[in-house]
């Protein structure tokens, strides 16, 4: 399924006429919920690196492709990138099943949503699913509202591929704008649910869970059940890290390196101290960090000659 990539236009840094370095600027385009950690890694290469000068601004999110860099809230395909292009994953987010406090259905849920039942709450059913076939004709177990952005939006498209259903067959109501404003319909709705990032969902600075959220009753371990009931920022992400809940789907996400600006050293030194250094400040805005083998996997295919290797 093809993802929305999008766009960050980079400056090299270089000589002017009057021999002094020209200021960088990185133009972001969307994706709002990543925004906050890679202003950090700007603001903390720049203290390394004061040469550099980063400047960013936030411009509207579009759709049309530069020759910049791109900040990509999913994997890519060949099909959507050049041969010689660099993609480079530098953290994971996670999409975890939210409600208000007040919903009927967390009482009703019992001792969690298995991997099918949340499948069917939040999707229509597909004909052409066999598992939906056999279950044609069967009331609906759990009923609820479902809030979700559009259907070309990063995270409504992960969440559809991590179920094998399109984004047009996602139930309830969409919402324009950036996720944040799927837990403002969700305070206003008790009978609503919504998949969203950790760093939305949680307060980052009180690292607890925001006061009209909860999340949706899980079929886990009991460990695992703990972890989140805790409703503490941390243990979530220490357990997404750690396991792989089947209800709560992880994705990549980056920047995309094009082959105008592969050889651009400023660019490549930039994005080898995210992977060096700035994978310790993920957890602190509420992402993941990379697993061991896919930063080593980041970091050969960043510094290689070779075309463009796709991590699965």
């Amino acid at each position: 399924m093809k993802k929305i990539v999008y766009k960050a236009i980079l400056l090299a840094l270089g000589a002017g006429f009057s021999g002094h370095a020209i200021a960088q600027e990185i133009q972001i385009e969307g994706i709002k919920f990543v925004h906050p950690i890679i202003e950090k890694w700007v603001t903390e290469y720049r203290k390394e690196h004061p040469e550099a000068r980063f400047e960013v601004k936030i411009v509207p999110e579009k759709e049309s492709r530069s020759s910049g860099l791109s900040v990509i809230a999913g994997r890519v395909t060949e099909e959507e990138v050049n041969g010689r292009d660099r993609v480079v994953y530098t953290g994971r987010y996670a999409l975890i099943p939210v409600s208000n406090r007040n919903n009927p259905l967390i009482e009703k849920a019992g001792k969690g949503l298995k991997k099918k039942e949340l499948k069917n709450l939040v999707f229509e059913r597909d004909v052409l699913d066999d598992e939906a076939y056999e279950d044609d004709g069967k009331e609906e177990k759990y009923a609820a509202t479902v809030y979700s952005r559009s259907g070309q939006a990063a995270t409504t498209l992960t969440l559809a591929e991590y179920f094998d259903r399109a984004p047009e067959h996602i139930r309830g109501k969409k919402i324009i704008g950036d996720e944040i404003y799927l837990l403002n319909a969700l305070q206003k709705d008790e009978s609503g649910i919504a998949f969203n990032t950790l760093n939305y969902v949680y307060d980052l600075k009180t690292r607890r869970l925001k006061s009209h959220l909860t999340i949706l009753p899980l079929n886990l371990k009991s460990e695992q059940r703990e972890a989140l009931r805790s409703e503490n920022i941390d243990r979530a992400i220490s357990l997404l890290e750690t396991a792989k809940i089947e209800t709560i789907p992880v994705e990549k996400f980056g920047i995309l390196i094009p082959e105008e600006q592969a050889e651009n050293a400023e660019v490549r030194r930039f994005a080898n101290w995210i992977l060096e250094h700035g994978q310790q400040y993920n957890h602190e805005f509420g992402f993941l960090s990379l697993d061991s083998r896919t930063l080593s996997t980041q970091k050969r295919e960043l510094n290689s000659e070779e075309s463009l290797t796709f991590v699965k």
